[in-house]
């Protein structure tokens, strides 16, 4: 559950406006008060080509993990190839982006039968992803601009809960 935090994230296009808003001061707001210790530091790869996104993205999850590898990829090709060797525990992927896009890397993953669990975040809508509806890819789609309660729900559902205690809630400036 997530409380108190104001606010939908549209993509701040300079670094500095990340701390003008906030969101390096935000956290994650649990119900639970003694979070399980996770068994392994979590491997996510994140495919955007906009960079402030990327950085965005391991802002928000460096809120929600204590530790976590983040491999992170502007264009398809290259996040494939690492995809291809080891098989890491989230994708987080963009729908358009240079070289294989999103719907090419879900079907590689479905045609390799893998089970990486993938997050979708995209300006375009629901549509692009449900040609995957029943091929055994754990696909969840979210649009842009979106929250960041929004996220936090999605990563509590796809790789499990937040890896901190509860703190006071922080709302977004």
């Amino acid at each position: 559950m997530f409380e108190g935090l104001v606010g939908t994230c549209d993509f701040p296009s300079e670094p500095a406006e990340f701390a003008q808003r906030g969101i390096d001061r935000i956290r994650p707001v649990m119900n639970k008060t003694d979070p399980a210790p996770r068994p392994k530091k979590l491997r996510i790869v994140l495919v955007d080509d906009e960079k402030y996104v990327l950085q965005l993205m391991e802002t928000y999850l460096r809120e929600w993990f204590d530790e976590v590898d983040l491999l992170q990829f502007q264009n398809g090709d290259t996040a494939w190839q690492e995809l291809a060797q080891t098989e890491p525990d989230l994708l987080i992927t963009d729908w358009r982006h240079p070289g294989l896009d999103g719907g090419e890397l879900l079907k590689k993953l479905a045609e390799r039968q893998m089970k990486i669990p993938v997050l979708m975040i995209t300006a375009s809508d629901r549509e692009c992803v449900r040609e995957f509806d029943g091929s055994g890819i754990n696909v969840v789609f979210m649009q842009k601009p979106f929250g960041i309660e929004q996220f936090w729900r999605i990563l509590d559902e796809l790789v499990g809960p937040c890896d901190h205690a509860p703190h006071p809630p922080r709302e977004l400036k």
